[in-house]
Parts: structure tokens; sequence; C-alpha cells
């Protein structure tokens, strides 16, 4: 009598999460809501390879990371170490800004129910107009928001505008 054996479940390597992270971020800065509506672009391609690299169960040959950066307009660099500019050509502001946004959102999270509280006042939002920016990489977080969202993380002028190291999840870590 042989003795069923179960399969062990894959495990996500922490950086290849990181890399799936910056993956689904380029796709959906291209415009693409989805996976499955990316994965089209992408010839002879499995089902589940875009979903995979995504989600951190598999990490991404160089060959993919260069057809992912070229098909959605970003950075190979940028993908998978996480560093220079998100666009190859140049930065992009938004994507930037947005990245920054998203890192001062989950700082004050971590604290007390308070910390958001005057997080969202200093911002002059409600919370579902904050999660809109969070939600949507495309919306357009003009030079006023930009300065308020400074203001209520603590950080100088224009620190919003740039790309940091403690905001990107590979190098923060």
């Amino acid at each position: 009598m042989t003795k069923f054996q179960p399969t062990p479940s894959r495990t996500k390597d922490p950086i290849a999460i990181k890399i799936g992270k910056r993956i689904a971020q380029a796709r959906k800065m291209a415009g693409f809501k989805t996976a499955k509506e990316f994965r089209l672009k992408l010839p002879n391609w499995p089902a589940n390879r875009l979903s995979w690299y995504e989600a951190g169960y598999s990490m991404p040959h160089p060959n993919d990371v260069e057809l992912i950066a070229k098909i959605t307009g970003t950075s190979p660099c940028w993908i998978m170490f996480g560093l220079g500019p998100i666009r190859s050509g140049e930065r992009d502001l938004q994507a930037v800004r947005h990245q920054n946004l998203v890192y001062l959102h989950r700082e004050a999270q971590q604290h007390a129910s308070q910390a958001m509280s005057d997080f969202l006042l200093t911002l002059q939002l409600e919370a579902q107009q904050l999660a809109a920016y969070i939600d949507n990489p495309f919306k357009h977080i003009g030079e006023r928001l930009a300065r308020r969202i400074e203001k209520a993380g603590r950080r100088q002028r224009k620190w919003l505008d740039e790309q940091h190291v403690e905001s990107d999840g590979l190098c923060g870590s």
C-alpha cells in the first residue's frame, strides 16, 4: 500500500515578491488593469507565468524582465532592483509621487489611529479620497497636494518628487 505524500506548498521568495510588486505596478502604469489583459501582449507565454511573477512564486528570467519593461515603458533595472528611474527614458514624476504617497500612507497606518487621522486632516482629504490616490497610480497628484502630503508625512519640501531607497520595497529591506 502506498502512502499519500502531499506535495509541499510553494513558498514565496521575498525578493521575488518585491520584483513581482514592481512588475504589477509597471503593468498598471502602462494601463493594463489585469494580468490577463497584459498577457495578451506577451507571445507564447504560459497562462500563469505573469501571475506567478506578480505573486512572488517565481523569479523572472532577465529576458522576461526586458520584455515586460519594453511593453510597459519602464526600466528593466527598476523592475529587477528597484534602482534608478522608473521610466527608461526619464523619471516619471507621477509614478515617483505615487510610490512615495503609498510609503507615507503605510507609515501612518503603522502608528496609532490618531496618526492616520492627523495624516488625513493635514492632507485635507477624506479616507475614500486618499484611497482613490493610493489605488490608482495614474491619478494626478498636483503640486498643492504633493506639498500637503510632504507636510502630513513630516518630510521636507520636494521630498515627494524624488525616488527614495526607504520607500522602495527591495531596497528598504
